[in-house]
């Protein structure tokens, strides 16, 4: 069995935040990577959005934050790492959220979320504030996604 690299490198981020399955039980906010690291190599469709009916695949949620990340009002995409259950079959690491800090409108933060058939936005953070993440700077916020 071959080990992607990436995947191999995803976990490494996550354990170097401190990650202890789940975070949530010991109320830690749960990890935060890139969005292209949590996407790369990854081709399992249960790894994000599981609650949507009709899932549109991985390479929807891939595409359509790439697409969003390259927007020159946002600073970073990210993906929090909400339960690791699924690695110890060969799966990848569940995300619960999307984070897009970003100088864009709320109205077009909502359409973004829309696009990627998330229940809506929410600015914060739902679990508390990660441990490594950029910065928001003057005109920014953070914003969150979700499938519930």
């Amino acid at each position: 069995m071959e080990v992607s690299k990436s995947r191999v490198a995803l976990l490494r981020e996550i354990f170097s935040q401190g990650f202890r399955t789940p975070d949530w039980r010991h109320k830690e906010p749960p990890p935060v990577v890139p969005a292209e690291m949590f996407f790369a190599d990854n081709d399992d469709n249960e790894c994000i959005a599981v609650n949507l009916d009709d899932h549109p695949g991985v390479d929807f949620f891939r595409s359509k934050l790439a697409n969003i990340a390259a927007k020159p009002e946002v600073a970073a995409v990210l993906v929090n790492i909400y339960d690791l259950d699924p690695i110890i079959y060969g799966g990848w690491p569940y995300a619960e959220n999307v984070h897009i800090l970003t100088s864009a409108s709320e109205e077009m933060v909502q359409s973004w979320a829309t696009e990627l058939r998330s229940d809506g936005a929410g600015e914060g953070w739902p679990y508390g504030e990660p441990r490594q993440h950029a910065q928001a700077t003057e005109g920014q916020r953070w914003w969150w996604l979700s499938w519930d």
